[in-house]
């Protein structure tokens, strides 16, 4: 994770703005080190004959983000928002790859 400024030593858009970028880059690293789980959830999903789409899970993953985001002061609707849509892109990558 990259060292930022705390925001009230922003003194600038600019300075603002490089410190969202920087944000942004370690969400995108931490997307890609997700994205590797995914890709080893299909090997194991294949093992286990599990399908692509397991409901209760995604229920509690939402939950969960949801938790952790209220607890983190973030919104639970935006982290609810956001996972969902990234559950639900990880799903399809799943079912292209098990051929459902």
């Amino acid at each position: 994770m990259t060292t930022l400024l705390a925001p009230n030593d922003c003194h600038s858009m600019a300075d603002l703005r490089a410190q969202i970028d920087e944000i942004d880059a370690d969400l995108i690293g931490l997307l890609v080190e997700r994205s590797r789980y995914i890709d080893r959830a299909v090997d194991l999903k294949k093992i286990e004959r599990l399908p692509a789409r397991t409901t209760d899970r995604v229920a509690e993953v939402l939950n969960k983000v949801a938790s952790t985001a209220s607890e983190q002061g973030l919104d639970p609707e935006l982290a609810r928002t956001l996972w969902a849509d990234l559950i639900e892109w990880s799903i399809q990558r799943e079912i292209k790859e098990l051929g459902e």
